[in-house]
């Protein structure tokens, strides 16, 4: 069964040093511009993100997934081109394509089994158990980007070595998320698109298997 984690990472670009600061405390800056950017988050649904992810690393060959994501409360999706990931706050379904197989977890497992980050764990991700760091800002075009970096509080027990946020300063959104993982795993996600209050189908977080004929299913519901 083939893992996919749909979250991601960072372009890298310079931005402008900061002075020194040690990484043994939470940086003031840093704070009030992840308190700002979760006030906002908290306050958004019906989200439409367009995404390109980027996953690498020595063990691995490099895979780009573009795609779009929804989430409307507690439910969410993922369509890629080659993946399904459809949530609806109960269960989760996964469906590889290239396998014509789908895998059924309880909700509670979903981020277990399939490596897989919610859009709303991505846009809070750093609320809790990380220590972080404001690394600088910049200009790339016509943005504003200011860059956060988070470290994990408890490192042994935590499967991210660093994550690094990039924030659009003048809108407050995530324009970029990367996250090296302990395992060796560095993922990319390019934030393309980010439209919330937006009307979603109901049908976006109904897996229908009857769409693919003589598609295996694999519930682990049990």
């Amino acid at each position: 069964m083939k893992k996919i984690l749909l979250i991601a990472g960072l372009a890298m670009f310079t931005l402008a040093a900061t002075s020194q600061k040690t990484y043994q405390e939470k940086d003031p800056k840093a704070k009030a511009i992840l308190d700002n950017l979760s006030k906002k988050h908290q306050s958004l649904d019906n989200i439409v993100i367009d995404f390109t992810a980027t996953f690498s690393g020595d063990k691995i060959k490099k895979q780009t997934l573009k795609g779009t994501a929804f989430k409307a409360g507690k439910k969410y999706a993922y369509y890629t081109a080659d993946y399904i990931v459809v949530n609806n706050g109960r269960y989760n379904w996964l469906f590889v394509k290239s396998e014509n197989e789908v895998t059924i977890t309880s909700n509670e497992d979903a981020e277990e089994e399939n490596g897989l980050i919610s859009p709303s764990k991505l846009m809070s991700i750093w609320e809790k158990g990380f220590k972080y760091q404001f690394i600088g800002e910049g200009k790339v075009g016509s943005k504003t980007l200011q860059e956060v970096r988070l470290f994990p509080e408890n490192p042994k027990k935590s499967k991210y070595h660093t994550i690094t946020l990039i924030i659009d300063k003048v809108k407050n959104e995530l324009n970029e998320v990367t996250i090296k993982g302990r395992d060796g795993v560095n993922m990319k996600y390019d934030i393309t698109g980010f439209k919330f209050s937006q009307t979603i189908a109901s049908s976006k977080f109904v897996f229908d298997k009857s769409k693919y004929p003589n598609c295996s299913e694999n519930d682990q519901r049990f």
